[in-house]
């Protein structure tokens, strides 16, 4: 009875180091590497320094901000008595900071959402008076080509009708250029004409003198024929 007692109280002791044992090797080979893990990327930002003594405590000092504009979050993190509480509290510092930059990226996401919308509807109204504008000039423009056009053909009127002038000016030029050429004929013709009645006068004023001295002889002559002595005493 004692022996089978002491058999089983052997293959439970063996059971409970084998346990044991097991329990041992799997939270050796399952426990996370603590250099491992401060060496990982979502670590960088975090220095991990050990101190020596009785009691040794792991002190967490972030390298730099995750917002570089706020300088107080740079600087340490805290004192812990172990690793993985270093690690945790590192963890826990990093999502904090992380929550604030995204509570802030939110609130100025939202601000610049706010000026967008302000600066969509300001462009709007921008857009609107540019089209009223564009509109205004277009109508401008319309006017101003429709006078252009109209000054347009009345300086082809002017200048058709201006060489229809220059036309009739050289053709009047040609007639006075003639009718000073017979101009001058005709005071050549009459200053010959007055030379020549100049000269008829005179002979027509010799033959009246001639003709009234005939008429006084031919009166003479009658006399005489019917007064033959007082003819004779005058001779």
């Amino acid at each position: 009875m004692m022996l089978n007692l002491f058999k089983v109280l052997a293959v439970f002791v063996a059971i409970i180091s084998v346990t044991t044992m097991g329990i041992a090797l799997s939270t050796f080979i399952v426990a996370p590497d603590l250099r491992a893990e401060m060496n990982t990327a979502a670590m960088q930002n975090y220095t991990f320094e050990r101190t020596t003594g009785e009691t040794p405590q792991w002190t967490v000092t972030r390298r730099f901000s995750v917002n570089a504009q706020d300088p107080k979050e740079r600087g340490s993190v805290g004192t812990f008595p172990t690793g993985y509480d270093a690690l945790i509290k590192a963890h826990q510092d990093l999502r904090q900071q992380l929550g604030n930059r995204s509570t802030e990226m939110s609130t100025e996401t939202t601000r610049l959402a706010g000026e967008v919308t302000k600066f969509t509807a300001n462009q709007q109204i921008d857009t609107e008076a540019v089209k009223q504008r564009i509109a205004e000039l277009k109508t401008a423009s319309d006017a101003m080509v429709a006078q252009v056009k109209l000054k347009s053909d009345e300086l082809q009127a002017l200048s058709v009708k201006s060489r229809e002038i220059r036309e009739e000016t050289a053709e009047r030029r040609t007639d006075v250029l003639r009718l000073r050429h017979e101009l001058e004929e005709l005071r050549t013709d009459l200053f010959r004409l007055t030379a020549v009645r100049r000269d008829l006068t005179d002979r027509v004023l010799r033959l009246e003198i001639e003709n009234h001295e005939l008429l006084d002889r031919i009166t003479q002559l009658t006399t005489g024929a019917a007064n033959p002595a007082t003819v004779s005493s005058k001779e």
